[in-house]
């Protein structure tokens, strides 16, 4: 009897420490609440998330010094890792002549690489340039799908 109490109890505690382990593991970290020395550590072990928000951070001027040199570095570092919002920063900046000379083909293949990624605000970016003719040649038709994209991907959350 005392075998099999003691058997139910490793069990138990067995399972309580898996859980344990597991819920550590699969939180979201949340980034926005980490110090810049905390991301910058993230950010130089190739982390996009952290990249992107060091991008944004350096573009804005929060909790750092504005400086668009680092912002470009970060946000290109954090695309090349995969992150659409760092792609659509980057689409925006070349788009409006931020810390770049203004280069709308740029802003335009930096937004169809997110779009392409499914991001919803780049879709939508993609559509109106085709639409207008911004960076790339306007195409009624494929404006009209990544509009269209922008739409079905918003209206699913």
């Amino acid at each position: 009897m005392k075998k099999r109490g003691l058997f139910l109890l490793l069990t138990i505690v067995v399972s309580i420490g898996l859980y344990t382990i597991y819920s550590f593991v699969n939180q979201e970290l949340d980034y926005s609440k980490l110090s810049v020395d905390e991301l910058m550590k993230l950010a130089q072990k190739e982390d996009a998330e952290a990249q992107a928000l060091l991008g944004a951070y350096f573009e804005q001027g929060i909790k750092v010094k504005k400086n668009l040199n680092e912002s470009l570095k970060w946000n290109i570092k954090s695309a090349n890792n995969g992150n659409t919002t760092a792609m659509v920063n980057l689409g925006y900046m070349y788009g409006n002549g931020i810390g770049v000379k203004e280069d709308h083909k740029k802003a335009f293949e930096w937004n169809l690489l997110a779009a392409k990624k499914g991001d919803p605000s780049a879709m939508f970016n993609v559509g109106k340039k085709y639409e207008t003719g911004t960076g790339v040649e306007m195409n009624k038709e494929k404006s009209d799908y990544w509009l269209n994209q922008a739409r079905q991907k918003r209206d699913r959350f």
